[in-house]
């Protein structure tokens, strides 16, 4: 019976124990936890930004060329129109 209440009272201050809160962040960890989260959304950002640009300039070079060689093939005064 003394065991049973011992091993009780141990596991009651085990379990009060593990439940205190973290101590509050300062404000040079709050700021550093930010800049941290900020600087992965941007790399992401960055990475997006990269791979469409590879992606749009395959597309849009193409047009662009096909249309300057359209335009030095024509006959003069026949490129433009206003």
């Amino acid at each position: 019976m003394n065991k049973l209440i011992a091993a009780l009272w141990a596991v009651i201050l085990l379990v009060s124990c593990g439940k205190q809160a973290p101590p509050p962040l300062t404000e040079q960890e709050k700021q550093r936890r930010i800049d941290s989260m900020t600087r992965e959304r941007i790399e992401e950002a960055e990475a997006r930004a990269r791979k469409e640009l590879e992606y749009r300039r395959k597309i849009e070079v193409k047009v662009k060329a096909d249309s300057i060689l359209k335009a030095r093939s024509a006959p003069a005064g026949q490129g433009k129109t206003n």
